[in-house]
């Protein structure tokens, strides 16, 4: 099967699971977004994964440059995506932003044990 009917399988499936879910956010048909954790959680981040055309058969390029994550320590960031590209070694082939995005929300409170929890005053 080609990549491009993998991809459009998998956006057929990511909307149909985030229907309504107001942490997801589809920037394009090839690029989404995942907030982890609540609005006004001191511990939430976001991911962004971008399929590039050879998507699954090559890794998904995943960000956390978004300005939600600017409290976040870069050590921390880091960290996250090194786990996370873990995951993707482990799932390449398969459709993963799924995958991807849960393993994030069920390791959230590991990935940001070490995360100083800033309370801005605005």
């Amino acid at each position: 099967m080609a990549a491009n009917e993998d991809q459009e399988m998998e956006l057929e499936a990511l909307r149909s699971i985030y229907e309504g879910d107001g942490c997801f956010r589809e920037l394009s048909p090839v690029s989404f977004q995942y907030r982890i954790g609540e609005n006004g959680d001191p511990k939430a981040f976001l991911i962004e994964v971008s399929w590039p055309e050879t998507y699954p058969q090559t890794a998904p390029v995943i960000s956390m440059d978004a300005f939600f994550n600017n409290t976040i320590s870069s050590a921390i960031k880091r960290s996250i995506l090194d786990k996370l590209m873990v995951e993707v070694e482990a799932n390449l082939g398969t459709a993963m932003t799924y995958t991807l995005f849960e393993y994030a929300k069920d390791n959230k409170e590991l990935f940001m044990e070490n995360q100083p929890v800033n309370t801005v005053v605005s």
